[in-house]
């Protein structure tokens, strides 16, 4: 149980405790408490959190940005893997109000939310999955009801925008930038993988054949030359495609044979001398799923690369909370919620990175 489950608990002590209550438990609850004690990782995704709230509109529930669609879905993603929940928590009121957002666009859009400039079938996966990651945790079964109506849209857009011609056999079962069948890059598909498994984890019905072929054409992006998942077969080895990879194949739970559990483990034996601070092009991004990876692959990898992440990231903090551009496409909102997402990471509160 970590640090932020512990704070939850003692929330709800004054209701649970009487008079009565055994001494020897008194005591264990007091020692726990002690533990509870926040760390700076948790003191800098607070005084974040505290700062992108202010970003939000609070008549329309989006967040402020060039792209109000992903960084809304981006921020209530933050929101929510810090342990906030409609009904339930300081900022919940937050997170229903940009859900709720993402709920009306859904229905204006007919299910897509790539339509605000590059945002594309990126933010179409990005959005699809803080609907998923959202629906059952609504305060009202109307909400919820209206979280499924707009999950269902968007997923049929991911549906039909999934190549299927087996007579493209490098592109097959993957995704790209436009919601057309044609070709496919791994930045893109693990998007939309992980928005279909969290929805199949929410009981949505998602055909296995949308799931199988998503699992041919990311195996197809493994170069057992560099050891490594690429950004397209047998092209490029980044940073962030190699633990992106991971990512993708751990949610899909595609690490039942030793084979494949040493094939994840190779392609992330490099992080041991990645400075976490200095490589790759598009930074919060990449600290996004470098700190994913090592959290889903292993305890060691999880001890290892966390620590150095995390202070790399606090690092660009500033005074209000927010943090610095640093490298990586936009700063404010965009550059704190990814900065939030990754720091929040020890908590795996989110489903579809939990354990």
């Amino acid at each position: 149980m970590n640090r932020f489950r512990f704070i939850w608990f003692f929330s709800l002590l004054p209701g649970l405790l009487s008079a009565e209550t055994d001494v020897s438990v008194v005591a264990d609850l007091a020692h726990l408490k002690t533990i509870a004690e926040p760390d700076e990782v948790d003191v800098g995704i607070a005084k974040g959190l505290e700062w992108l709230v202010t970003q939000q509109n609070p008549e329309t529930g989006a967040f402020r940005g060039k792209l109000p669609n992903t960084y809304t879905a981006l921020s209530c993603m933050a929101l929510m893997a810090s342990g906030h929940l409609p009904g339930r928590s300081d900022y919940g009121e937050h997170v229903r109000k940009g859900i709720l957002y993402l709920v009306e666009v859904a229905k204006e859009k007919k299910g897509y939310f790539g339509h605000e400039r590059e945002g594309r079938m990126y933010a179409h996966g990005i959005c699809s999955l803080a609907l998923s990651e959202a629906y059952g945790m609504m305060e009202t079964e109307e909400e919820n009801k209206k979280v499924k109506d707009a999950l269902e849209l968007a997923n049929r857009v991911t549906f039909d925008a999934q190549v299927t011609s087996k007579k493209n056999k490098q592109h097959f079962g993957g995704w790209r930038y436009e919601p057309r069948p044609k070709d496919s890059d791994l930045s893109v598909t693990v998007w939309l993988v992980l928005a279909l498994r969290s929805a199949q984890n929410a009981q949505l019905e998602v055909p296995q054949e949308v799931i199988d072929n998503a699992l041919t054409y990311v195996r197809n992006t493994w170069d057992p030359g560099k050891k490594s998942y690429s950004y397209q077969p047998r092209n490029n080895q980044s940073v962030s495609m190699r633990t992106a990879g991971v990512v993708c194949m751990l949610a899909l739970g595609d690490n039942q044979s030793e084979k494949l559990r040493n094939r994840h483990k190779q392609s992330m034996e490099f992080l041991a001398d990645v400075d976490p601070k200095r490589a790759g092009s598009h930074f919060f991004y990449q600290s996004y799923y470098v700190a994913t990876a090592a959290n889903m692959i292993s305890k060691e990898r999880r001890e290892e690369m966390l620590p150095r992440m995390e202070k790399a990231l606090l690092s660009l903090q500033k005074e209000d909370g927010s943090f610095d551009k640093n490298r990586g496409h936009d700063g404010g909102v965009y550059s704190t919620a990814f900065s939030l997402l990754t720091l929040a990471v020890r908590y795996q509160y989110l489903p579809i990175y939990q354990e």
